[in-house]
């Protein structure tokens, strides 16, 4: 649940009892929660309540966190509001943009807390935006380099630091004073390293001349002064902006699958990853059989429990809340699961599944890993496989075969969603996205009902040959079909043919591209017809 921190009744200011309580101080990097530390990681994911400084931060957090857990907005009385969290033995984690410390944006609250004897707290360091600038810009530090924040305001250039490589944090309506300090003391026309957008898909460095720096109206930059700015082999380092989806825009049609980990595979190689619900998740039209398999699991009646989606673990933990039971109902019952999304569903949970298939993410291959039956160590022979409306027939026919008696109970059912924005049916149709991802045949079929068929000039990548059957018998190119139908080798196949385009685009002498930057017809004006 999210809610803002309201004062609450004031902390005393006497010393607070020890409890078992804590607050931990974390540093979450420079914006991207990929960057946490383990230990940020870890106090972030065992936390009771976390305190963030935005509002674009709560949805954020709220993928890392336990799903009891409060995301909160830092308020005047954030003092108060950790003291009392901490009296009631919450663990308590603030987390701040950057490193606690070495960032300007740290609020001044680790001093106030530290005050109360009894109090238990840590502080976990994070990646500073400082140093973070030098790596996302490519920029070796020769000796040594110094920070200045002129986020707020510009002091003179007598009282800037002097180092050879300086990192100037700043915003573009005080880049012009940034410049004119800068000219006093380097000199002109001298050079700096403009970083916008820093460790995001969108992000640009280039090379700029002070009087193109006061120019700039970009909201937060940071400026890069030093000898490794104009070094003639930084190209070589532009290890971010090289990657071979580097601003990338990529739709990926969504059904019921979790794209979590495809979104996380796509924005390692550099893409700006939207998906698109082609598909709704309602409950079954009647509860009668749902009724019946929880009651059986709380019984005793089933050996095992496979799960084949998200979803599916979604309903079984629903319905042992509406029975004021919770996942230790399950302990006794062996526990199979499909999929990386499924799995970590269960880990939400606090279940680890006993059997994942190993080869690959598809129930035929849960079907061919399943040990088979034995009347003899197995008490009982019953497994419960809860899923969609649409029946899973390898799975179901391959147990069966191996001596189980298979019960399988609709749990959710799956209808085609709603059309997605207009703005978005337009892009798609225009070709303002440069690569679709599809992930199943129905996520295809679905699409080009809701939204229409990718332009022409969109890549197409699928993740299996039924996949791209299915893109084909609809009328589209496919571009890439990956090697294996798991969400790893399609984002790495899209990669591959990212930079091999790149690569001709150059050998031909043409500039790098992306798809979305094709020349555009012009639309012919009608002729008036002689009179």
């Amino acid at each position: 649940m999210t809610e803002p921190v309201d004062p609450m009744a004031s902390a005393d200011e006497a010393e607070i009892e020890p409890t078992s309580g804590s607050v931990t101080f974390v540093g979450s990097g420079p914006g991207d929660l990929g960057l946490l530390t383990l230990a940020g990681s870890r106090a972030v994911r065992f936390a009771d309540l976390i305190i963030v400084d935005e509002d674009a931060d709560v949805e954020l957090v709220r993928g890392y966190g336990p799903a009891h857990a409060t995301v909160a907005l830092a308020g005047d009385d954030e003092v108060g509001v950790i003291l009392d969290g901490v009296s009631r033995g919450q663990k308590v984690v603030r987390l701040t943009r950057g490193d606690y410390f070495t960032d300007a944006d740290a609020s001044g609250v680790l001093p106030e807390v530290l005050t109360h004897a009894g109090l238990h707290a840590n502080v976990v360091p994070g990646v500073n935006r400082w140093s973070a600038a030098l790596s996302f810009g490519a920029v070796r530090v020769t000796s040594a380099f110094a920070a200045l924040d002129a986020s707020l305001e510009v002091p003179p250039a007598a009282q800037w630091p002097t180092a050879d490589t300086l990192v100037i944090r700043t915003r573009g309506a005080l880049a012009g004073q940034v410049a004119e300090q800068a000219r006093e003391l380097f000199g002109a026309p001298g050079h700096t390293l403009s970083l916008r957008g820093m460790g995001t898909t969108a992000q640009l460095s280039e090379v700029l001349s002070w009087s193109e720096v006061a120019a700039s109206e970009a909201g937060e930059c940071f400026y890069i002064v030093g000898p490794g700015v104009e070094d003639t082999h930084r190209q070589r380092y532009l290890w971010f902006e090289g990657k071979p989806l580097f601003d990338w825009r990529v739709i990926v049609p969504r059904t019921k699958d979790d794209l979590a980990s495809l979104v996380d595979e796509l924005a390692h190689f550099g893409a700006s990853t939207e998906i698109v619900a082609t598909m709704s998740i309602e409950p079954p039209r009647t509860e009668q059989g749902m009724e019946k398999a929880v009651r059986g699991l709380v019984d005793g009646r089933y050996l095992w429990l496979v799960f084949t989606s998200p979803h599916a673990v979604a309903a079984i933990a629903e319905r042992l809340t509406e029975y004021g039971l919770d996942s230790r109902a399950l302990s006794g019952i062996s526990l199979a699961a499909v999929g990386r999304g499924t799995v970590e569903a269960l880990a939400r949970l606090g279940l680890v599944a006993d059997l994942v298939p190993v080869v690959e993410n598809t129930t035929g291959a849960l079907a061919n890993e399943f040990p088979a039956y034995d009347e003899l160590i197995d008490p009982l022979n019953r497994v419960l496989v809860p899923s969609a409306d649409v029946s899973v027939e390898p799975l179901l026919v391959g147990l069966s075969r191996l001596g189980w008696e298979v019960e399988e109970v609709t749990a959710y059912r799956t209808v085609r969603a709603a059309p997605p924005p207009p703005e978005v049916r337009d892009d798609i149709k225009t070709g303002m996205f440069d690569a679709v991802v599809f992930t199943s045949a129905t996520a295809v079929r679905n699409m080009i009902g809701i939204a229409g068929k990718p332009h022409a000039a969109t890549v197409v990548a699928a993740i299996g040959p039924a996949t791209a059957a299915a893109c084909e018998i609809h009328g589209l190119r496919v571009d890439v079909t990956a090697e294996h139908p798991t969400f790893e080798a399609v984002a790495e196949g899209l990669a591959r043919y990212a930079d091999k385009r790149r690569a001709d685009q150059l050998a031909a002498g043409l500039p790098a591209t992306k798809p979305s930057q094709r020349k555009r017809r012009k639309r012919r004006k009608p002729v008036e017809p002689a009179e």
